[in-house]
């Protein structure tokens, strides 16, 4: 918890210092990169959804602070590390939020237990099913605009038929 604190310290007084137009010139990337570790060894650990939800949030600041540190290297060669470094670091997070989002934990006081296969299956078997209903609901919405459409083209058609019959009899009335 004391790591923790330590880099959520960091990232305040990083904040705070741009705020007041100053450089953070005792953090360098790679403070970012070991809080970054560290965030992902408490990801890890925890099991309450929320809590890892924060953990992501905080990782997703760091990783944009990061970005903000590459934007003032010059060097060619480190930019690239540095960028292609951050790029792993930002999978690693959507690839936890991934799981968060697919895998839910138990909140309960416990500490929780994992879901069973069987219940994972099942929940996964819902949301593909709740895809399905809604996957069906847009067909027939699209269904029901595209003949709507369809109806409006031939009454756009008719009305310009008749337009044109109109002027033709008009100029005809004109050279009798």
């Amino acid at each position: 918890d004391d790591k923790a604190l330590t880099s959520r310290t960091h990232l305040v007084s990083y904040s705070l210092l741009k705020l007041k137009g100053g450089r953070a010139n005792s953090m360098s990337i790679q403070d970012y990169y070991a809080d970054l570790d560290e965030l992902f060894g408490e990801i890890k650990a925890e099991t309450k959804k929320g809590k890892i939800d924060e953990l992501l949030s905080e990782a997703d600041e760091i990783v944009g602070q990061i970005k903000i540190e590459i934007a003032s290297i010059t060097n060619p060669n480190e930019k690239k590390e540095a960028l292609s470094k951050t790029s792993s670091y930002e999978k690693k997070i959507q690839a936890y939020k991934r799981k968060a989002l697919l895998g839910p934990q138990d909140d309960s006081a416990d500490g929780g237990q994992k879901l069973s296969s069987v219940d994972k299956s099942k929940q996964g078997l819902a949301k593909l099913n709740g895809a399905r209903e809604m996957l069906a609901e847009t067909e027939e919405v699209g269904t029901k605009v595209l003949s709507d459409l369809a109806i409006q083209k031939e009454v756009i058609k008719r009305s310009t038929k008749t337009v044109h019959t109109m002027a033709f009899l008009q100029i005809t009335k004109l050279f009798r």
